[in-house]
């Protein structure tokens, strides 16, 4: 039993599990606590993400979970051969009328100043690598598919639309390029913790936990990229106000500057969420999440002009002086 390997390596007693979370969690007291299975995770990785909790947790973040070091010294524990760590949270409510750009630019100030030298989880200058992996293999995908002509509507849509999402991609692709040789940045433009995807439900649920193990380390921009592209996708016609006041108040914290507004707007061109929703269809997901996805592809087709024209406006949205930084303009929107 676990609440027996818990109490034996911790001397907590699992008083009540908590359901639902990502992880198996328990209440002990006023803390709550999720058990991380570590799997084939490497030592380097996972003093990386106990480093950056250190941090944080150090610069009096109060949400993010700390490392709970067992008996025997050791943050790792052993449950009938399955390795795992222990991590804590008190138990705090959060007022739910937040400001979440100004959360999160505290977040990323906060974490930009750590010392310690983070490179298994970082991403940093990884961009363009990674975005041209995801352009090869879906263009060589579309061109089986072409050949192999398409059984449904879904391939249809996919055959009909990827030539202009892959130019989209490229030129992401080259607007990242240029910011990075011609790009000054600044002291704010070094790396810090991020998600993978951030968006508005990240921090959202019954409590607010920052959970190491949901982090990499990148530019800011990426979770800012990343809520605005969320947001946009779920608001076309009505997502002006929602981001201006994101932006507004994560600059009300930290300014962005030409480096970071570029690497931001190069995000926002490049198309994620609708090459995301071909490599689900085809990683075979159930008959009515392949609906949802179809439906999600024949939006995106179909709502192109509008995200134009949204990325032509965006910097004006965003209060960036795209004037004064001298950013370069998309010449075809």
């Amino acid at each position: 039993m676990i609440e027996d390997v818990i109490y034996s390596n911790y001397n907590i007693t699992v008083e009540k599990e908590e359901a639902g979370s990502r992880f198996p969690s328990f209440y002990s007291g006023n803390v709550i606590y999720s058990i991380i299975p570590l799997e084939e995770l490497e030592p380097e990785e996972l003093e990386e993400r106990q480093k950056m909790s250190e941090h944080l947790l150090q610069q009096g973040d109060r949400y993010v979970s700390g490392f709970v070091a067992s008996n025997h010294g050791s943050y790792i524990s052993d449950a009938d051969g399955a390795m795992f760590v222990l991590l804590a949270n008190p138990v705090l409510d959060e007022p739910r009328s937040y400001k979440l750009g100004r959360k999160l630019a505290k977040f990323h100030h906060r974490a930009r100043t750590i010392s310690y030298p983070i490179k298994k989880c970082s991403r940093i200058g990884n961009w363009r690598q990674l975005w041209e992996q995801r352009i090869d293999q879906l263009e060589r995908m579309w061109n089986e598919k072409l050949m192999a002509h398409p059984n449904n509507k879904f391939e249809q849509l996919f055959i009909e639309t990827f030539p202009y999402y892959m130019s989209l991609g490229e030129t992401a692709i080259q607007y990242l390029v240029d910011t990075e040789i011609d790009g000054n940045p600044e002291e704010s433009d070094g790396g810090t913790v991020c998600y993978e995807r951030f968006s508005e439900g990240t921090w959202s649920g019954k409590y607010c936990i920052k959970n190491p193990f949901d982090w990499i380390f990148d530019h800011a921009s990426r979770d800012a990229g990343e809520w605005i592209r969320e947001h946009y996708n779920g608001n076309v016609h009505t997502h002006q106000p929602g981001i201006s006041q994101f932006m507004q108040d994560y600059q009300s914290v930290q300014r962005l500057s030409g480096f970071s507004s570029r690497l931001l707007y190069a995000r926002l061109i490049f198309p994620l969420h609708y090459y995301e929703t071909i490599e689900e269809y085809y990683s075979k997901p159930s008959e009515s999440r392949s609906i949802v996805l179809e439906e999600k592809l024949q939006f995106y087709a179909e709502s192109s002009g509008y995200y134009e024209e949204f990325l032509a406006g965006f910097y004006e949205l965003a209060h960036i002086p795209a004037r004064h930084y001298k950013l370069p303009e998309l010449g075809w929107l």
